[in-house]
């Protein structure tokens, strides 16, 4: 897979006249459609409470790929703003905006997108419909999805320490999906869309207390 992708740690995003020379160009070869999905990103709003790194995407899994790791929460940022409080640490993870050269048949598409989140759970939180109310709040935050392509895992944890580290505990639920993006024939795809939808998850995994209304 071609190297294609840099992501700026701390700088700032190149919009028109203020481009950063120094901000890697692209590459001979790459489509117009993948470099588009780049400078998206690139270019997207990038909230304080939130960091993001770019990661590597192996090279097995499509002909181009752009890795992106996301932290929300209380250790995102050293100066969190006015009025942020979250209700526990943080919550992290990671997606991967795939694409094949030639249309591949399981994905239906060029594109496909596979993600995944690590999240804290408060006390009390771990219970059989963790996984089902967990799952449902992901799926309420993609936006621009093929419908029935989106599948995955939730899996919920419970750490106990024993001896030095003493009796303590800790929950934690993680999720896997993969889905297919909605496109349009003539229009690029925003890739930026997929990254901060599921910035905005696991930003809203940090206040969700797992409990909805009773009618």
């Amino acid at each position: 897979m071609a190297d294609i992708y840099a992501f700026p740690t701390g700088v700032k995003s190149r919009t028109g006249c203020d481009a950063d020379p120094a901000m890697p160009g692209r590459p001979v070869g790459v489509p117009d459609d993948v470099w588009h999905a780049v400078e998206s990103i690139r270019r997207m709003p990038r909230p304080r409470d939130v960091r993001y790194r770019e990661i590597p995407v192996p090279s097995t899994l499509a002909d181009y790929g752009i890795g992106v790791e996301i932290e929300a929460g209380s250790r995102a940022t050293a100066d969190p703003p006015s009025g942020m409080v979250p209700t526990r640490g943080s919550a992290n993870g990671w997606i991967m905006i795939l694409y094949a050269n030639e249309p591949r048949e399981d994905w239906g598409s060029h594109w496909r997108c596979v993600a995944f989140a690590s999240l804290p759970l408060n006390d009390g939180e771990g219970d059989a419909l963790t996984a089902e109310l967990y799952w449902d709040l992901m799926c309420d935050h993609l936006d621009g999805v093929v419908p029935d392509s989106v599948g995955g895992t939730v899996t919920v944890t419970r750490n106990t320490a024993f001896g030095a580290l003493g009796r303590d505990g800790s929950s934690g639920c993680e999720i896997r999906v993969s889905f297919t993006p909605t496109t349009f024939d003539g229009m690029a795809y925003d890739a930026a869309s997929g990254v901060s939808a599921w910035a905005r998850f696991l930003k809203s995994a940090m206040h969700f207390d797992g409990e909805t209304d009773v009618d």
